[in-house]
């Protein structure tokens, strides 16, 4: 099972990239040095927002978890996975579902018995998309706990 939020993503970053570039047109445009300080601030936040946009693709096959993440500007066949693992080291999950945005925390347990948390954002995944990400999980955590 694979689910990811590609198209809404490359959508938002080429949104996010045509209105930077009309910011700063009027940036260039306006002599006035309030807005141009609106427009300087405006232009700023909006590349801070389009440098941290990602396509994240959770993947469940063959017993393992992998999440990769990348830039919807690359352009690369093939990105190695941020988080990869067996689906055995699970033990807990929880899915916060938010308007625009909700986030995906796994704690895993290593072989050497250590604890961790991973923490994802889930932008721009639907509703039914992050159910899918939610029972696939839900079926990995309850085969663990037998």
């Amino acid at each position: 099972m694979r689910v990811s939020n590609g198209t809404v993503a490359k959508i938002t970053a080429y949104s996010l990239l045509i209105l930077t570039t009309v910011m700063l047109l009027c940036f260039i445009a306006v002599n006035q040095n309030i807005l141009e300080s609106l427009f300087f601030v405006a232009i700023t936040l909006l590349i801070v927002i389009l440098t941290k946009i990602r396509i994240v693709t959770y993947e469940f096959s063959g017993g393992c978890v992998t999440i990769r993440k990348m830039h919807p500007f690359t352009f690369k066949k093939f990105t190695s996975p941020a988080v990869e693992f067996p689906q055995n080291y699970i033990c807990d999950y929880s899915v916060n579902n938010h308007i625009v945005s909700g986030s995906l925390v796994l704690k895993i347990n290593s072989k050497r018995n250590k604890k961790y948390a991973v923490k994802i954002k889930l932008f721009g995944f639907t509703y039914a998309q992050r159910e899918k990400i939610s029972s696939s999980l839900v079926s990995i955590v309850s085969q663990n706990s037998f």
